[in-house]
């Protein structure tokens, strides 16, 4: 297990310096590039932690999640629908299994108009330009409604992210919550299939059950809870831009500082060293560049202690 732990770390530090835009073996550092690179690392290593949290969080929600979706939501962050959107839990249990979701119905059935066009949508038969007026005013009436809607939300601290002739995106302030607001069921098995939302549930079995199960509720205006682009984010991250001002470093020196401690902490632990002495044999630029290896090589073993786990979180796992 050692040594095999041990290669690893070998081919992530040659990754590491392949992938260096800056030949790290021509910088020499110091006492003092030590003690700006400290904190410095150590703010791009929380800050690769924080999305790796991310990431994986991510991850996990998009393979389903356990327990009530809405619960799951409010563990984030506070939200309260507007008046009269009642949370549907079994469609939103069931839909789940494609990501996070919490679907609210406002308990109206289709409109004529919203069921022309997406019948329309489903088989292109009829034409929604024949429709009657009537069937237009019962349109206007439900668009009107989510524009209510999307007021009160408005006032409750969300911003629209996009408005369509009928459907509308918000995102909460804080980029926690996205909400969606649709003039109909979008989740009804009525609507097409080829681009029905529940067509991310993979599992045949599972997908049936939530359209079956999103079917079984009011086929009018519905309200959609998602996570925003906050939502999974890690509780801490590191700032890395104020971490170069502070210690007075633009980012192409910070890497080529960088880029020079990894070489000398393979140098340290993989004899690279020694293999490169063998190379340059008496040819003085070479030998030049040998004489700063072994000076940041002593450098970075006189450090070890403390640098070692910082570069360690900066290694692709």
């Amino acid at each position: 297990m050692e040594l095999r732990t041990g290669r690893s770390t070998i081919a992530a530090l040659i990754l590491v310096l392949v992938s260096s835009p800056i030949r790290a073996q021509e910088r020499k550092l110091g006492e003092a590039d030590i003690q700006k690179l400290i904190p410095v690392l150590q703010a791009e290593g929380t800050t690769l932690a924080a999305g790796q949290t991310t990431a994986d969080r991510m991850l996990a929600a998009r393979s389903g999640i356990s327990g009530d979706p809405l619960e799951y939501f409010r563990s984030r962050g506070k939200f309260d629908p507007p008046e009269g959107a009642r949370y549907v839990a079994p469609c939103s249990r069931a839909a789940g299994a494609g990501g996070p979701v919490a679907i609210f119905t406002f308990g109206r059935n289709i409109d004529c108009y919203h069921r022309t066009w997406r019948d329309y949508a489903r088989n292109l038969k009829g034409s929604p330009d024949t429709m009657p007026a009537p069937c237009r005013t019962e349109g206007e009436s439900t668009v009107k409604f989510l524009q209510q809607a999307q007021g009160v939300l408005e006032k409750r601290g969300f911003e629209v992210v996009m408005e369509g002739d009928s459907s509308r995106e918000l995102a909460s302030t804080d980029g926690i919550f996205r909400i969606l607001l649709y003039p109909h069921n979008v989740y009804d098995r009525s609507n097409r299939p080829d681009d029905h939302l529940l067509i991310v549930i993979e599992d045949e079995k599972a997908r049936e059950g939530a359209l079956a199960a999103c079917s079984n509720m009011p086929s009018g205006p519905i309200l959609v809870l998602l996570p925003g682009g906050a939502f999974f984010a890690g509780e801490a991250s590191g700032d890395l831009e104020a971490a170069l001002r502070k210690a007075g470093l633009k980012a192409d020196e910070y890497e080529a500082l960088k880029g020079a401690l990894f070489l000398a902490r393979m140098d340290v632990e993989t004899g690279a060293f020694q293999a490169a002495e063998a190379v340059a044999g008496n040819d003085p630029a070479e030998r030049q560049a040998l004489a700063v290896r072994r000076s940041n090589a002593d450098l970075y073993r006189k450090h070890a202690s403390e640098l070692k786990p910082l570069l360690d979180r900066l290694i692709p796992r």
